[in-house]
């Protein structure tokens, strides 16, 4: 694995909404491997095929998903590797920049950029205004200062502040399920605390603004890492499981389509596997990826 950039030291650079434009630095050992498709590129938007390039959103500072090298423009994380292997099987170069999570959304909406890809839950409400490819799993977990005598029952996280990064599911599964399930058991509910950042929320639970943080459980060793102090993480059984995609825009089926079937592609010929072997993530590997699986799962 590359040398991880503090986290927290990047969090400056991040705040606000600055465009970071950075080099790609997928793992070479894996993509090397994959062959272009010419039926696939077929597929592509031809604006898209003729500048042989789509160009992604992402907010890279949610390791394992996307983070910066220490010199701040080169990415790596198992979604870079993930795309690189997807833009060479479809014919094209996916060429990334990095912006505030909540502007991701926003930005395929305008048509600023092609793609958005950042561990992004697909929900019902974000299909009404997106498309999502879905391609990986994840759950939530609940990060907390060693000690604190919380434990993975529900019930000990009553009555206390959580933190989380706005623009993000992770505040839902505070307001719709943690919460309420306090006030059914007749305990006070959870205060909620939102923050720009992934590092302003670290920062927030480090000095005890929040007594504990939400976050994607699949981050633990990373934001371990990012903490000057040490963290625990509990998983309560009541907390829901999530699909993440790649984010197009609404009614882009052409580009939706093309990515759907490079997405079976390199998950056919063992790519998508060795990319989640080497981030020790194989266990989120969606292995029927789909398009807006939530909206279908729920007819």
């Amino acid at each position: 694995m590359k040398k991880i950039h503090s986290l927290m030291a990047m969090g400056a650079i991040f705040l606000g909404s600055a465009v970071i434009p950075a080099s790609g630095m997928a793992d070479e050992a894996i993509t090397a491997k994959v062959t272009t498709d010419p039926a696939l590129t077929a597929l592509l938007p031809a604006k898209i095929r003729d500048a042989g390039v789509i160009k992604a959103a992402t907010d890279a500072q949610h390791a394992p998903c996307d983070f910066l090298e220490e010199d701040n423009k080169t990415f790596t994380g198992w979604e870079e590797d993930y795309r690189q292997a997807l833009g060479k099987k479809l014919g094209v170069k996916i060429e990334p920049v990095s912006i505030a999570f909540d502007g991701l959304i926003p930005g395929v909406q305008s048509g600023r950029y092609d793609m958005a890809m950042q561990c992004i839950s697909d929900s019902v409400e974000r299909e009404k205004i997106v498309d999502f490819v879905d391609v990986s799993l994840s759950t939530n977990g609940i990060y907390l200062l060693a000690g604190s005598g919380v434990t993975a029952d529900p019930k000990t996280l009553c009555g206390k502040k959580s933190g989380n990064q706005s623009g993000t599911t992770y505040g839902q599964t505070i307001s719709n399920i943690l919460s309420p399930y306090c006030v059914e058991q007749g305990l006070k509910p959870i205060e909620k605390m939102e923050f720009n950042s992934q590092d302003a929320t670290i920062l927030a639970l480090l000095s005890g603004r929040v007594d504990f943080l939400v976050n994607d459980a699949s981050s633990a060793k990373y934001i371990r890492e990012a903490s000057k102090k040490p963290l625990e993480i509990v998983i309560p059984d009541i907390l829901p499981r999530w699909i993440n995609g790649i984010v197009v825009q609404k009614g882009n089926d052409e580009l939706a389509n093309a990515l759907l079937a490079g997405a079976k592609a390199i998950l056919a010929d063992g790519t998508y596997d060795e990319i989640m072997k080497k981030w020790d993530l194989q266990p989120i590997i969606l292995r029927e990826p789909g398009i807006n699986l939530k909206t279908k799962a729920a007819e």
